[in-house]
């Protein structure tokens, strides 16, 4: 009988070659938000009128240098996977599930929808990587969902999810010190070091609320939230003290950096799914019932006694002031709260919830002589200032209200730190928005009064929020392109804008992933991401929770961190600062949530 012969196949796979791509990645992923280079850009005449800048320049140290680092991740990633394929034997296994392909499937028709909302923006040249403080384009977008496919595909060993555990280790630490040293007046963009590799000149000043190189704290807090669930479900007894020691150091300086960002959300959104999980891994030990109940009664005490004692620290002398306070601050308390300014033939019309207060005037000389005031259609008479051109109101209504008259213009002093400008010109009134832009009328994003109330809530969230929505209309397929939100928003409803700031601004971005998703790329992207984020929380609840399955430390945290990232992401945006660790660790949540890891 004739022997048949296998033929042989000459292995090219070496552990080092399938570690070594995952480890690579974890290390890019946890230096990317250090790393800086300063670029001088050319910025386009779009986007210096939508910012009132000057011709010329700017000298970007963060987005730019950041994004192209992550390109360059993204880039030699699938360039790595092709040789895998071509070179390697045995080839890797590819863990292709039904529910992988499904999120596979949605986020390659993200990509698509992204790309032709590129292509067919008015601003597709600004899109491509971003424009001035607006920190990603769509370029940017391919690279997290490369990250998160690569994270999925080459963090499926043991050997390679314990070095992720590890830089996540080292990544706290170093957050925490940087936090405290920033926090005692050391900036890392000042030490001598980073300024020789980044090519930086002059310093970054110290604010109030840690930062880091995060651009905002809302962005460090963001990124700590995330973290902080992860990095506590680290500790463990295994291993030697001294790993145990530097777990709980590294938690420890996480949980520090968090609170010295002094971002609300964050910290209540990342301490309280952290306390969460230490709940569910007080139950998956073996204590006794009386014990885990007492530990479910002390941390519910706790944040009880804690949400109390916080409010109760609030200024104010009823608890509904502290309330507002604690929501809104103080800052416009003192003022005459506008809502709306009306701009009608020669008469200027100033109103808040209670109160119309008019300015009307019979030709082009302006003296308070020759004006006439109005209180909710009765005449009033100004009391006039030594200087003969402030004028004052005694009526209780009006006792946030000056107005001081010029040759040509009123100054509206409404308690507020920026005065309301109108200029009298052609036998009309206009009124002086961001930039000193002229304005026929002072557009409203709603006129709903209730709403334009709300706005200052939430640090003006609520406005931006209201901003955005109005401006989806043409959004119900594709968007208006990666980064161009400062484009369409309202930038002149100049109550809102006082109200919450006291002073003009301008918004680039709605403080919220889900509406930038749906104003960059369109409402079916949001959509498709919405349906990713589902599909991951319904099979990491069954896979962390379900009755057959042993519970699991790391895959908890993983699971509450992805869930940290995306109710923060309620309050903040998508950025090149803190995205691209949010989509490595829903790659590897991900792996865990559907295959595991390979002994």
């Amino acid at each position: 009988m004739e022997q048949k012969h296998r033929t042989s196949v000459t292995l090219s796979t070496s552990p080092r070659k399938l570690t070594l791509p995952g480890k690579i990645l974890a290390v890019c992923l946890c230096i990317l938000p250090f790393l800086t280079r300063s670029l001088t850009v050319e910025i386009p005449q779009a986007v210096r009128s939508a910012y009132f800048l000057g011709d010329g320049g700017y000298s970007d140290f963060e987005q730019l240098f950041r994004e192209f680092f992550l390109l360059g991740i993204a880039a030699a990633g699938v360039i790595w996977f092709f040789y895998e394929q071509i070179a390697l034997r045995p080839k890797r296994k590819l863990p292709m599930t039904r529910l992988t392909a499904v999120v596979f499937i949605l986020l390659g028709l993200y990509l698509l929808l992204g790309l032709l909302s590129t292509i067919t923006s008015e601003y597709a040249t600004e899109s491509w990587l971003g424009i001035y403080m607006l920190y990603e384009g769509y370029l940017a977008l391919v690279g997290y969902v490369v990250v998160f496919a690569a994270a999925w595909y080459w963090i499926d060993r043991k050997e390679v999810l314990d070095f992720v555990k590890s830089c996540l280790t080292v990544l706290s630490i170093v957050l925490g010190v940087l936090a405290l040293l920033e926090r005692s007046g050391i900036c890392y963009y000042n030490s001598a070091i980073v300024q020789f590799l980044g090519g930086l000149q002059g310093t970054v000043g110290v604010g109030d609320a840690v930062s880091l190189t995060f651009g905002n704290a809302d962005y460090l807090g963001m990124y700590c939230a995330m973290l902080l669930p992860v990095v506590v479900s680290l500790i463990t007894r295994e291993g030697t003290t001294k790993r145990l020691l530097v777990q709980i150091l590294a938690a420890v300086l996480l949980a520090t950096a968090l609170l010295l960002s002094k971002v609300m959300n964050a910290i209540l959104l990342g301490f309280g799914l952290t306390v969460v999980f230490l709940l569910i891994w007080a139950f998956h030990t073996n204590w006794k019932p009386i014990v885990k109940g007492c530990l479910c009664g002390v941390t519910a005490a706790a944040v009880v006694f804690g949400s109390v004692g916080f409010l109760w620290s609030r200024n104010g002398d009823t608890l509904s002031e502290k309330f507002r306070h604690t929501m809104i601050g103080m800052a416009q308390e003192e003022t005459f709260r506008i809502l709306s300014i009306d701009l009608n033939g020669n008469t200027v019309s100033v109103k808040n919830a209670n109160t119309t207060f008019s300015v009307a005037t019979a030709g082009n000389n302006l003296t308070p002589q020759e004006l006439t005031f109005t209180c909710n259609g009765t005449e009033v008479t100004p009391q006039i200032d030594a200087d003969g051109m402030t004028c004052s109101f005694a009526e209780p209504e009006l006792k946030h209200c000056q107005v001081q008259v010029q040759s040509d213009r009123l100054d509206f002093l409404m308690g507020y730190a920026t005065p309301l400008e109108v200029v009298r010109q052609n036998g009309s009134w206009l009124a002086l928005g961001v930039g000193q832009t002229p304005l026929t009328e002072v557009p409203e994003v709603s006129s709903s009064k209730s709403l334009q109330q709300s706005y200052p809530y939430l640090n003006g969230r609520v406005f931006v929020w209201a901003n955005t929505i109005s401006a989806l209309r043409d959004c119900w397929i594709l968007g208006h392109g990666p980064a161009t939100t400062i484009f369409y928003l309202n930038q002149y409803d100049l109550p809102a804008l006082l109200n919450i700031f006291g002073v003009y601004a301008l918004y680039n971005k709605p403080h919220n992933w889900y509406l930038q998703v749906a104003q960059d790329t369109g409402i079916p992207s949001m959509l498709l991401i919405l349906g990713v984020l589902v599909l991951f929380f319904v099979c990491g609840f069954r896979k962390c929770f379900g009755k057959q399955e042993k519970w699991d430390a790391f895959r908890t945290g993983l699971l509450l961190s992805v869930l940290s990232y995306a109710l923060t992401a309620f309050f903040n945006d998508s950025l090149i600062y803190h995205a691209p660790m949010f989509w490595f660790l829903l790659g590897i949540g991900w792996r865990q949530m559907t295959v595991g890891t390979e002994e």
